[in-house]
């Protein structure tokens, strides 16, 4: 080979080094002109495989079976050739490990003598190549790097900035800029550019934050709101550092900037939520009492100063409740001052917390409730007297009548003919009495109180109604993805004495699941929900409960969703907002339907 042509070849084999982009092109394009360079005749890559070397590229002679010998001290060397190639009249191969899982290049001539006219250009070239292999698989290892840092900020909502404070110029990572709401390397994050994306009621703190950081030196931590250019505001928390020269002058500032917009949001949710409820409880008509493991009441209600006589926080349940924590109707008790109180009383057991077992005590003055059961019990009594009266007078006294009018007569049969009309006429009065009809009257249930007398006594007094019994009372699901609409449900249902709420659920997946396991009555269950809607939950909560009763509890108008919802066999549909004593009426009126 002349030395122009030589020199030609070699320049090509540099401009197909610098050219080329990833390992697999540069087999394609610069193996070739090397080995056309050094005269070889055959040059072959192998690279690592599961079951031993692999041949990854070759061009010139067949491979031979055995493979080629490695260098084991990583640079071009002489190694052992295979008898396949001897026998094609190879005699002299030389061999390149190259970077990384590239492999091992090797080189094949007729002899040694062949190598001479391109001894020089040999280890150059050799080293050209395994300096390119190498740059390749760092570009590679630095790409990957990149896009996994890349990953890792986007999965959490994390960015970097490094600020060089002279040129103005800020190096944003690609997430940081989507954070803001641009697309990744968009436009130089100068400092002006930066602030013009703080929120104004923000600017001047942050800037101060600056200041100080630029004069201490000192790391600093900020959280920040920022505006985007659709006009969303988020929340962002960063955290930097100063950067300073050797006389103490800030030439850099970078950090990291995380957004907990949903972290802040959230935060402020659950104050809302607590607020909202403190309202609720402040506005409750019942005084509600909070109380710990040892019944010492530790938080009231301002209704519980009224009911009570003075704020009992602080003080001991049983100072106010002899009995204690327990449920029940027209329960003695006392006043801050001693006097007597009859109370209805509901104690629910709350959550466990860092106290411990709480509890929360309803009370609320029996009178107004006794007065209208009392009441009650009067009217429908002055009711039945008035329809008695009234079948007295139109099967019983006309029919004697007739018959004395027959007797003054003396007309017997006559008289006889009535007095049998109107004995037939009183026991229909009698069965009508007796409703419902076909009841068995059992043994007892004709023992009177009284004997019987011409001047009959009714007696006005009546007991308050019992509760019904948990093992008795109607057992039922609340299902809402708002807490405190569970909670109030729950505390409501708790407070009537005759409902077992037996289970909640905050979606539609754990409703289903709830009410397979549970087997509940009845089951208040809301449309939007995480995880599984209501549309779709109820049809599964019917097959798993049979006979289960479902009233949709919906913030939807009943235009949108109630024919949607009651094809999808709801027994009832409610709209959020309305009173709870129109939920309980439903409740009780889709039950005694049941």
């Amino acid at each position: 080979m002349d030395q122009d042509h030589s020199h030609d070849s070699l320049i090509e084999v540099v401009r197909a080094c610098t050219a080329a982009a990833d390992e697999a092109s540069a087999r394609e394009s610069v193996l070739p002109k090397v080995r056309r360079l050094l005269g070889a005749r055959t040059l072959v890559v192998e690279v690592p495989g599961a079951d031993g070397p692999e041949v990854a590229f070759v061009d010139g002679l067949a491979v031979p079976a055995g493979g080629v010998s490695v260098a084991a001290d990583g640079t071009h060397s002489v190694v052992l050739v295979p008898d396949q190639w001897r026998a094609l009249g190879v005699g002299h191969v030389v061999s390149q490990r190259l970077a990384g899982h590239s492999g091992v290049l090797a080189l094949g001539w007729s002899n040694v003598e062949e190598t001479t006219p391109v001894s020089a250009q040999l280890a150059v070239v050799l080293d050209l190549v395994a300096l390119t292999f190498s740059r390749l698989v760092l570009d590679s290892s630095l790409h990957d790097l990149a896009a996994r840092v890349d990953s890792a900020q986007h999965l959490a909502s994390m960015g970097d900035y490094d600020w060089h404070i002279a040129s103005d110029t800020n190096q944003w990572s690609d997430e940081l800029y989507r954070i803001y709401g641009y697309e990744p390397q968009s436009f130089n994050p100068s400092y002006e550019r930066f602030l013009a994306n703080i929120h104004p009621d923000d600017r001047e703190r942050i800037q101060g934050i600056h200041q100080q950081a630029y004069a201490t030196g000192d790391p600093y931590h900020m959280i920040e709101r920022i505006v985007r250019p659709d006009g969303e505001v988020r929340y962002l928390s960063s955290n930097g550092e100063v950067i300073m020269d050797a006389t103490r002058t800030p030439v850099r500032m970078r950090g990291t900037c995380i957004d907990i917009t949903d972290r802040v949001l959230a935060d402020q949710e659950r104050e809302r939520v607590s607020e909202r409820f403190q309202l609720l409880v402040n506005a409750a008509p019942e005084a509600i009492l909070v109380i710990d493991a040892e019944e010492g009441i530790v938080q009231s209600n301002p209704r519980a100063a009224e009911v009570l006589g003075s704020d009992p926080t602080g003080g001991r349940l049983r100072d106010f409740l002899p009995l204690g924590a327990e449920t029940g109707q027209a329960i003695a008790a006392l006043g801050s001052s001693g006097q007597p109180l009859v109370l209805d009383v509901v104690a629910v057991t709350l959550k466990e917390s860092e106290r411990g077992d709480m509890t929360a005590v309803f009370l609320a003055d029996a009178g107004p409730r006794l007065d209208r059961e009392a009441m009650a019990t009067r009217l429908g009594e002055a009711q039945q007297r008035r329809r008695q009266a009234l079948e007295i007078n139109d099967n019983v006294v006309q029919g004697l009548t007739a018959a004395s009018y027959a007797l003054e007569q003396d007309d017997s049969p006559a008289t006889r003919s009535y007095l049998n009309r109107t004995l037939q006429a009183a026991r229909h009065m009698m069965d009508d009495l007796l409703e419902p009809q076909g009841q068995e009257i059992r043994p007892g249930d004709l023992i009177r109180a009284h004997a019987a007398s011409l001047e009959p006594q009714v007696n006005l007094e009546t007991d308050a109604e019992p509760s019904v019994p948990v093992e008795q009372a109607p057992r039922i699901l609340i299902v809402d993805d708002a807490e405190d609409i569970r909670m109030l449900l729950r505390l409501k249902l708790a407070h009537q004495g005759r409902y077992d709420v037996v289970g909640e659920a905050e979606d539609g997946l754990g409703a289903v699941e709830q009410a397979r396991t549970l087997q509940p009555d009845l089951v208040v269950l809301d449309m939007a929900m995480p995880k599984m809607d209501g549309l779709q939950a109820l049809p599964l909560i019917r097959d798993a409960v049979p006979g289960v009763r479902v009233i949709v509890l919906s913030g939807f108008n009943q235009a949108t969703l109630e024919r949607e919802a009651m094809a999808a066999g709801a027994d009832r549909y409610l709209v959020k907002g309305g009173s709870m004593g129109a939920i309980l009426d439903t409740i009780a009126d889709v039950l005694g339907a049941a």
